[in-house]
């Protein structure tokens, strides 16, 4: 009998070790490429039972999501492109966007790790994955605007070059020298052009030719060879997604796009003074009080830097004769919503909340300036980001995008939106011009202290307070001053020139 016993004892254990060594083997041939780059993982990847198993942590930190763990409820929740799931180590479903998912595999707990099957990342993650069983790579690709095509119309006057995009994102323009050429920059974007569409020739007298490349890994560059310095306009479209470029001739009048402000209406008569006297300006400095914002790399506070170019902006727009207010004129707290519901009070006419902008937790490179207004999606390669940290002082944090879904609905049906839209284009220019720093553009994102405003209303990301060079003018007064001064002449040709009908 206790021969059997062993017998048996030392078949289990085989089988066990057998088994152990199989999974071992096969984690260990197993490979995650992240657009086409070698993810190092702290645990390897396992197949089990046929289905893929890969480390929540290394996976979703890497696709920039954000994980908490709860141990004794051996919950985890997923934050990943603005939508939240929740699972629960060996319950074979998943919840998100309060919907259940059923699934194959549930996550497991391996070698002191969460687990998770393949299909979590494919339901919560905005990816293409592909499985080569062969070599044993997991490749995972994150789906990122595109280029679509380029197209050219040569006109008596200038040459229109239209970039249709898969979606819409961010970009710039500026130009180059010996030789001759413009180039626009396509953010977060990658070509998907065709090889024979990615060098046009065009020889119109404006541009020879048209060449694409990808610049880097977030950049997709497009460049026009010109035959002498020519000026140029930069604007975008929708339905469908396209960015457009109209290149003048050199003898035609027409100007850069960032040489001159939008032309004062021509069938509207100059609104004076009387008018002027009765448009409110609120002026909004974030944060403050126990919210200082983001703090720079040798100590500055955000909440500080704001109110100093607010107080030199209401010196500015008072001393100009128009009604100005703050939303907070000391270092002092103030929820979100109160904001607003204080612009609307003192029926305001135009809104500008004042930030600056970080990314500590990415790179301390990134610098520039950007101008947000309202929307229900995220347009621009940063607004999530920017969004989610300006969005903490409001009472309904973390569950804003909630709320915010059902009332932006309604509001971007309005006429506010547009003016916004103008509003912000004055002010990013004119930041751009005094400041001197890189032109990040006009983005959108469902930001609660815009969302109840009715006036136009922006938020303006005035440099980086996370690069430490861009700290280092946010803490000098003539920086503030230079800051102020661009949003005074801003407001004040907005307030001038938008006829009461905002036509």
């Amino acid at each position: 009998m206790k021969k059997i016993f062993y017998i048996i004892l030392m078949t289990v254990l085989l089988t066990i070790l057998f088994l152990v060594s199989s999974v071992l083997a096969q984690s260990s041939e197993i490979k995650i490429l992240l657009d086409n780059k070698p993810l190092e993982t702290v645990v390897p990847s396992v197949i089990e039972n046929d289905r893929l198993f890969v480390s929540a942590r290394n996976v979703v930190d890497a696709l920039g999501g954000r994980i908490t763990w709860f141990p004794a409820l051996k919950l985890m929740t997923i934050n990943i492109n603005g939508r939240t799931a929740r699972l629960v180590i060996d319950d074979p479903s998943l919840e998100i966007d309060e919907k259940v998912i059923s699934l194959e595999m549930p996550a497991r707990i391996l070698d002191n790790r969460v687990m998770i099957p393949l299909e979590v990342i494919k339901i919560i993650a905005e990816v293409d994955i592909k499985w080569e069983n062969q070599t044993k790579t997991l490749s995972i690709n994150t789906i990122r605007p595109f280029l679509l095509e380029v197209r050219s119309y040569s006109h008596p006057d200038k040459t229109r070059v239209v970039i249709d995009l898969s979606e819409k994102t961010e970009f710039r323009a500026d130009k180059l020298i010996n030789p001759d050429r413009i180039f626009v920059d396509i953010m977060g974007s990658i070509v998907k052009l065709e090889d024979t569409s990615k060098q046009i020739k065009i020889d119109d007298g404006v541009i020879k030719t048209v060449r694409t490349a990808q610049f880097n890994e977030e950049i997709t560059r497009v460049v026009f060879d010109l035959y002498q310095e020519a000026k140029y306009e930069l604007f975008s479209l929708i339905e469908p997604d396209r960015v457009v470029i109209d290149i003048f001739k050199p003898e035609g009048k027409a100007a850069t796009v960032s040489e001159t402000l939008p032309a004062k209406p021509k069938e509207k008569p100059t609104l004076g003074s009387e008018i002027t006297g009765k448009r409110v300006v609120i002026i909004d400095p974030g944060h403050g009080g126990k919210d200082p914002g983001a703090i720079g790399p040798t100590g500055l506070k955000e909440s500080e830097a704001t109110l100093g170019i607010a107080l030199y902006l209401e010196k500015l727009l008072k001393g100009a004769g128009i009604p100005t207010y703050l939303t907070r004129s000391k270092d002092e707290f103030v929820y979100l919503e109160d904001r607003t519901n204080f612009a609307n009070q003192k029926n305001g006419f135009v809104f500008v909340s004042l930030h600056a902008n970080s990314v500590l937790n990415h790179r301390s490179s990134a610098e520039g300036i950007e101008t947000f207004l309202l929307s229900s999606k995220y347009i621009g390669a940063s607004a999530r980001d920017v969004a989610d940290r300006e969005n903490r002082a409001s009472r309904a944090h973390p569950e804003v995008d909630t709320d915010l879904a059902l009332i932006i609905a309604d509001l971007e049906e309005s006429a506010n939106i547009k003016y916004s839209f103008d509003f912000a284009d004055i002010i990013q220019k004119k930041l751009v011009e005094y400041l001197k720093l890189e032109n990040r553009g006009i983005k959108q994102a469902p930001f609660v202290v815009l969302k109840g405003a009715n006036m136009a209303a922006v938020i303006i990301e005035v440099g980086f307070i996370s690069n430490p060079k861009e700290e280092k003018l946010l803490k000098t007064n003539k920086f503030r001053e230079n800051a102020a001064q661009a949003l005074f002449e801003a407001i004040k040709y907005y307030v001038e020139n938008t006829p009461d009908n905002g036509e």
